[in-house]
């Protein structure tokens, strides 16, 4: 397909997204009306499938981790749309302009919990394969579509049991995270690690018997600090920051305390491992008589299954050149005539396994914005939401056109 036949079938996408705008919105609407904290994701799985059935996916299932999945076509090219369904929990519910179970319309967005984190991408990649299935647009590709669960508490956990415990293996992974209709090509990794000291309990009244392990921790601590002064910098990502966000002990108040366990939230450059990170902290700390791990984190699905892994989760960045980076681009010129702005995450995204881990070509894009994830005024603007559908329809177009052209 030259650029001429290209761009009529853009026009013809376009058209139909704005069509389906109204349909695509209810659908929004209804997933924001259903609650899905982490872990409890099936009302919402259930909604996605009976959507990704209706617009008439030639397959629907729920996988065994608990993730809604649509295919359409059946080609060569496996690409793998990933939005994920689970919400962060809504510590206080009156600090929110409006109840954030129930969507709203207000100025041109549509507000409620997970309109921008990210069910506005569910919408988003649901209906760009919607429209694929009304104008009949077929090619080399076989296009999936994942309702995802558990992204908030890990990163990743779910893509993983589908690649490694379901056997899909896609040979692009396209995010319909917070970008505000530009492109993303990597994301900091992040990771969790465990520093603990040990003393020696005795009756607090008698502290000079025993050794308090509180106090063997500040000098770590400011060691894990002082660390930040050498951390990787990257020329993407800037500098690496490490913080010590938890302190815990045993919850006795009228003893001293045998242990001390600090939490450090690390955030990550692309290339760093779980051997290269504990080997940068175990030197800093040993010598002051403390241990570190990377913990396993617990995650539970929905249906029951138990994914535990560690608590890791690594960073990625996509080549200027590689050629996914190169079918965006073409994807929104041909939509809207001009090159998307090209930016990366600070934040983590399923990215950390697909790209970080598995080494699947990974790119994100959606109509979110970023300054909305996590926040009271949580929306997502429904003319960028027509808009990222249409992109979403037309990328497997244009990733086998361009494979064809090479």
């Amino acid at each position: 397909m030259n650029s001429a036949e290209m761009n009529k079938v853009a026009e013809r996408i376009a058209h139909k997204a704005s069509a389906l705008a109204l349909q695509q919105q209810r659908f929004l609407a209804d997933l924001i009306r259903i609650r899905s904290y982490t872990g409890d994701e099936r009302a919402a799985v259930e909604r996605t499938l009976q959507e990704l059935r209706t617009i008439g996916c030639d397959e629907v299932w729920m996988d065994s981790a608990g993730n809604a999945l649509g295919r359409i076509g059946n080609g060569r090219r496996v690409i793998l749309y990933n939005a994920h369904l689970d919400t962060n929990e809504v510590a206080d519910a009156s600090e929110w302009p409006h109840p954030p179970l129930e969507p709203v319309i207000e100025n041109g967005a549509m507000w409620g919990l997970g309109a921008s984190d990210c069910k506005g991408g569910v919408a988003t990649i649901v209906y760009g394969a919607a429209i694929l299935k009304e104008l009949a647009l077929s090619g080399d590709f076989t296009l999936l579509v994942m309702g995802a669960t558990l992204e908030e508490d890990a990163e990743g956990f779910a893509l993983r049991s589908l690649v490694e415990r379901d056997g899909v293996h896609p040979d692009t992974v396209v995010l319909a995270e917070a970008t505000d209709l530009t492109l993303r090509r990597g994301q900091r990794g992040r990771c969790e690690i465990r520093v603990r000291t040990t003393g020696k309990a005795v009756h607090a009244s008698t502290p000079h018997l025993g050794e308090n392990a509180i106090l063997k921790m500040m000098p770590v601590i400011a060691e894990l600090e002082a660390m930040n002064a050498e951390l990787p910098t990257h020329a993407i990502f800037g500098k690496g920051t490490q913080v010590v966000s938890l302190i815990e002990g045993p919850h006795t108040p009228n003893s001293v305390p045998s242990w001390c366990e600090a939490t450090v939230d690390r955030r990550m450059m692309p290339g760093e491992t779980m051997a290269s990170v504990l080997a940068s902290i175990r030197a800093a700390i040993e010598p002051l008589g403390a241990t570190a791990t990377i913990p396993d984190q617990p995650v539970s699905t929905h249906t029951g299954l138990r994914l535990d892994g560690p608590s890791f989760y690594p960073g990625w960045l996509l080549e200027q050149t590689h050629p996914l980076l190169a079918v965006g681009q073409a994807t929104g010129r041909a939509l809207w005539g001009e090159s998307l702005p090209v930016d990366v995450w600070r934040f983590s995204t399923d990215g950390a396994y697909s790209a970080g881990a598995a080494g699947i070509p990974t790119l994100g894009f959606g109509p979110q914005e970023e300054r909305y994830v996590h926040a009271a005024d949580d929306q997502v603007d429904l003319a960028k939401l027509t808009k990222a559908a249409a992109f979403y329809a037309l990328f497997p177009l244009m990733f086998v056109n361009r494979e064809g052209d090479q």
